[in-house]
């Protein structure tokens, strides 16, 4: 039985979320800048598409800066869970990216 790291406990659930939250923006980006879709988020929905991109990117830089502060190391379940929760919804989100991105191939 392989022994899981426990020093950094939450750094794969950042490193996920940094991944997921990028990839929505870039996929976003596209989507609006071809036409195909609309910014769903009420937050967002009045920048322009590369504003999004930005915005997401920053996010994502924002996100990988606390791998490198004690945040990772916290253990308990609260923001395990709260990690969780967001790259689960995150992945719905990115289904639901799959569901178009092949228009744009079209």
């Amino acid at each position: 039985m392989a022994v899981r790291d426990q020093s950094q406990p939450l750094k794969k659930s950042i490193w996920l979320l940094i991944i997921l939250n990028a990839l929505d923006g870039i996929l976003t980006y596209l989507g609006l800048t071809r036409g195909i879709v609309t910014e769903a988020n009420p937050l967002l929905s009045s920048f322009a598409p590369f504003t999004i991109l930005g915005i997401k990117l920053f996010l994502s830089l924002c996100l990988f800066g606390l791998l490198f502060t004690t945040f990772a190391g916290i253990r308990t379940n609260f923001w395990r869970y709260t990690l969780l929760s967001a790259n689960a919804l995150y992945s719905m989100i990115l289904a639901l990216h799959l569901y178009w991105l092949p228009f744009l191939f079209i």
